[in-house]
């Protein structure tokens, strides 16, 4: 049923490999550390259980913290290559002609989103 959710690209399976490493280092789950890199990101992670064991493996996810180091690779290997245009409007003299030389002086209400 969960192969209909979840396309198995070399990406996903690179991300999936990640964590696994990851996770052998830390010495916790994989699904632990997933929960927890999604939780240092500001998400609050939906937990759900049939058993008691299910439960306490869910919040063993508290019990350590990721370093900036693993958030890093973690992000590096998860990140979404935005393609042509977004490259494109990034580029310093696109975007002075696009904004009018006044990009600089614009408030980013939205810079505390990146990581």
């Amino acid at each position: 049923m969960a192969s209909s959710f979840v396309e198995l690209s070399e990406r996903n399976l690179s991300i999936a490999d990640a964590v696994g490493k990851m996770a052998d280092e830390i010495g916790a789950t994989a699904a632990q550390v997933a929960r927890n890199w999604v939780r240092q990101r500001g998400v609050i992670p939906i937990i759900g259980a049939r058993k008691v064991s299910q439960v306490k493996d869910n919040l063993a996810c508290l019990s350590f913290t990721l370093t900036e180091a693993h958030m890093q690779r973690l992000h590096g290997v998860s990140q979404i290559d935005l393609g042509f245009l977004h490259a494109f409007l990034a580029r310093e003299g696109v975007r002075q002609f696009v904004y009018g030389g006044m990009f600089e002086r614009i408030d980013n209400h939205r810079s505390h989103l990146a990581l």
